[in-house]
């Protein structure tokens, strides 16, 4: 029943708070009359309190305890939700994101520790594979609403659900003691081997994730000549690969290493960028979904790698610094796809940068994980 919980807060915290944005975009951006670059500012800001909400829940999770933590910020993120779900301007849109990025960070940070704790050592990956499955059935919903109703809708559905979702949790997590964090997310950080190059492969990721995924419906839409509906079916697949990639990636990680689980999701999302720039019927929605496999793999291989160093009660405070880097890649990622699409009059570009960036994570792995308990040598 934990496992359940946290996984439903993290499909709410992260594919409702964070991703739903990218599948509205378009609308959002004629409904507010933006320029892409503003919608991506968007997108960026709420990935920048995303990173915000890291750095005070790297603070605090030691005293607070990781369940206390996770219950106040999925009350937060929907409170955020449902200001979107209202959002008659964009400054009121803007504020909706502000709020669901700076609180998803408290779920994300703690969802894999609470998961691991549920399901045993033995089983990391697999156990933080499960709650990153949450995200992708969020997707999926976010994409089939899309085809149906208008924006603020989705968001009044996806409110509904993040109601349903706090009642659970609070219920849940009250009644097991959960995993405390003791240490200071640095000195947490610091024990984990080749940790420098670890928050390098993850910014990159992050930063290339969030570009494509912020800009992939808006590409197809304006530079493929893909229907509103056949780009949000694209998306979808982003969402149903993320569900795939948690029985994929999980016992990859624990079976062959988390090299090898890291090097597999970071190659496999700059091929699958490249290819869906191309726009190719249906190449690009086949590559959405190796995108949304890779989606999985980033957090799973680098979760496990942490927690191969860290105790479970230390986990949350040196994932925490791991976000850190996440969320600083979520933040430049869409401002800079924005920026470059403007001034190229095409989003393609932009994702020859993810890929780019993708690549450069993918050489960093080596150093990342050298030395690991876990890997296959």
């Amino acid at each position: 029943m934990i496992l359940a919980a946290v996984a439903l807060a993290t499909t709410v915290s992260q594919a409702f708070g964070r991703f739903t944005y990218a599948v509205l975009l378009t609308d959002i951006r004629t409904d507010h009359q933006l320029s892409n670059t503003v919608a991506g500012s968007f997108g960026s800001m709420n990935l920048a309190a995303y990173l915000a909400g890291s750095v005070v829940v790297t603070m605090i999770v030691g005293s607070l305890g990781l369940a206390a933590v996770a219950r106040t910020a999925l009350a937060v993120v929907t409170g955020g939700l449902l200001l979107l779900a209202w959002s008659p301007t964009p400054l009121a849109t803007a504020s909706g994101l502000l709020v669901t990025g700076v609180a998803a960070a408290g779920v994300w940070v703690t969802a894999p520790a609470l998961a691991t704790a549920e399901l045993g050592a033995e089983r990391r990956g697999t156990a933080i594979a499960v709650v990153t499955a949450g995200i992708g059935m969020g997707m999926v919903l976010a994409s089939v609403l899309h085809n149906s109703i208008a924006w603020r809708a989705v968001y009044r559905v996806e409110a509904i659900i993040a109601v349903v979702a706090v009642i659970l949790v609070a219920s849940v997590l009250r009644r097991v003691p959960a995993p405390r964090a003791g240490r200071h997310g640095l000195q947490a950080i610091r024990t984990i081997e080749g940790w420098r190059p670890l928050l390098g492969v993850y910014g990159l990721f992050a930063s290339a994730m969030a570009l494509s995924i912020t800009f992939l419906v808006a590409l197809l839409e304006d530079d493929a000549g893909y229907s509103a509906s056949r780009a949000s079916f694209a998306f979808s697949m982003v969402g149903v690969g993320t569900i795939c990639g948690g029985p994929l990636f999980g016992p990859l990680a624990d079976w062959a290493g988390r090299r090898v689980a890291m090097a597999t999701a970071m190659l496999l999302l700059a091929v699958s960028v490249l290819v869906a720039a191309t726009g190719h019927r249906p190449g690009a929605t086949i590559a959405a979904f190796g995108f949304g496999l890779a989606f999985t793999g980033g957090p799973v291989s680098v979760g496990a790698r942490i927690s191969d160093f860290v105790e479970g009660e230390h986990f949350g405070a040196a994932y925490g610094v791991a976000t850190l880097a996440f969320g600083l890649g979520l933040t430049v990622g869409p401002q800079l796809g924005g920026l470059v699409s403007d001034w190229a009059g095409s989003f393609r570009p932009a994702f020859g940068v993810a890929a780019g960036m993708a690549l450069l994570g993918a050489a960093l792995v080596p150093s990342a994980t050298r030395l690991a308990p876990g890997d296959a040598d």
